[in-house]
């Protein structure tokens, strides 16, 4: 009786091995990345840095390893291990670099998967984005044109092409085009200053809190709207101090937003937050003593910024956060896609940079605020600092019940006087508080309705 022969018996793998050339091959993508990231030149306490020197360490460990068992191995189960590891490994790079390909969705400022930029930028798509912009503002005619001084600012006379918007000759968000709200003789007035939320976006001129409350007050109050979509809080200070102040209002709002402190701390809003649809420059102002001096006044105008042949060459473009030299450098690796993200995915675990700190960002935006506080007084007004809450900030709180923003941290430890809406539009019902991404109608009435009395109260006491 014949017996079949017998099949030869497949090697076992060596699973030590295996587990080294795995982590030799993680841990080398991570120090090429933090290489590339330029990590060794950041502070020695950075999370970047503590991530480096973790890849290096398990560098070493898994290299040491994969030496000890490569000696010891039989012929066989070395050449199956390395084949169990090879195939994967190739197999995923592959397939992970034909799913970023595939799946990535693009934007004016490159490829975006799963939520990430792909880094890194380039300043020519930049360039073309914002030159789009601009030429879409020459043919449709800008509601927001350039400043040499505060960045950009609403176009004196202008209707935007959906007419939900329209400016006054004083540059004014008015209830037509082309008004002329000086020519209004009231007993007293009330300027609002601050941001898209204090200008009333998304909704008319008559349902902006702004307007309601005008009505709310009575004929003898005229309320001058100088909120421009955008700013953050150096730019409304400013805005007060050249355009506000000789107005004479009676009271001063200045309203923000916690995002309105990080404003502060850019110098190019395309720049710090990618797609913000403002091809400007902004002013950046930092801290002499108890002074506040802008730092890159006069500004260039956005013509001037986009003949630039790099993002290197915007000038104090090294002041601005969201710069990273290396977050614009090409290297060869780039060309796969695959790799960017895994770059950029380390790019967001690394941290926020230390310039753009809770400290320091606090600290200049609660300058700024004493400093507006100071001059309205001094000029014989009543300022009111106001924060509104933003869709962000009752979803944090809906998950963490006492959850506080850092702009609400900062105007309470700073002992900074101010309102808080929060407990007023919680008595809006949350399908009507928002609308895209400001509030809606019912929520610009329940600001209204909050303020009104203490404003009231306000203009009857005087100064």
């Amino acid at each position: 009786m014949s017996r079949a022969p017998a099949r030869p018996s497949v090697p076992a793998p060596d699973v030590p091995l295996l587990v080294s050339l795995y982590a030799l091959e993680i841990s080398a993508l991570l120090v090429t990345v933090a290489l590339h990231k330029r990590v060794v030149a950041r502070s020695l306490l950075s999370p970047d840095v503590a991530i480096f020197l973790i890849a290096c360490l398990a560098l070493v460990g898994a290299a040491a390893l994969m030496i000890h068992r490569w000696r010891r191995a039989r012929p066989r189960p070395l050449v199956f291990t390395v084949v169990l590891n090879v195939v994967p490994v190739l197999l995923l790079l592959v397939t992970g670099e034909l799913a970023v390909r595939i799946l990535s969705r693009p934007t004016p400022r490159g490829p975006v998967f799963m939520g990430t930029h792909l880094l890194p930028w380039k300043w020519s798509d930049v360039v073309a984005h914002n030159e789009a912009l601009l030429h879409q503002a020459a043919i449709s005619g800008s509601f927001l044109v350039p400043d040499e001084l505060l960045g950009w600012a609403i176009n004196p006379g202008r209707r935007t092409a959906d007419r939900l918007y329209f400016s006054s000759v004083e540059g004014l968000r008015s209830p037509q085009p082309g008004v002329i709200l000086r020519d209004r003789r009231a007993r007293h007035r009330v300027a609002l200053i601050g941001n898209s939320f204090t200008f009333g976006l998304e909704v008319s001129y008559e349902h902006s809190w702004g307007s309601r409350l005008e009505r709310a007050l009575g004929g003898d109050v005229q309320v001058l709207n100088f909120g421009v979509d955008g700013y953050g809080v150096d730019q409304a200070y400013l805005r007060y101090a050249r355009d506000v102040r000789p107005w004479r209002p009676d009271v001063v709002i200045f309203g923000l937003i916690t995002h309105d402190l990080f404003r502060s701390l850019a110098v190019y809003s395309f720049v710090s937050f990618p797609g913000w649809p403002f091809p400007f420059a902004k002013p950046r102002l930092v801290a002499d003593g108890d002074r506040l001096v802008p730092l890159n006044v006069p500004l260039p105008s956005p013509r001037a910024l986009l003949t630039a042949r790099s993002v290197s060459e915007l000038p104090f473009v090294e002041y601005d956060p969201g710069y990273r030299e290396e977050d614009w450098a090409w290297h060869p690796l780039d060309q796969s896609y695959l790799y960017r993200f895994v770059a950029s995915q380390y790019r967001r675990w690394s941290g926020r940079d230390a310039r753009a700190s809770d400290e320091r960002v606090a600290t200049l935006n609660r300058e700024i605020l004493r400093t507006f506080i100071r001059e309205v007084r001094a000029a014989g007004s009543i300022p009111i600092v106001v924060y509104f809450p933003s869709r962000l900030d009752f979803r944090a709180r809906t998950r963490r019940p006492g959850w506080r923003s850092l702009a609400q941290t900062m105007l309470r430890e700073a002992g900074i006087p101010h309102t808080d809406l929060t407990t007023c539009l919680d008595g809006v019902d949350p399908a009507k508080r928002f609308g895209p991404g400001h509030y809606a109608p019912a929520g610009n009435a329940a600001v209204a309705e909050c303020l009104r009395d203490d404003v009231r109260a306000l203009l009857s006491a005087g100064p």
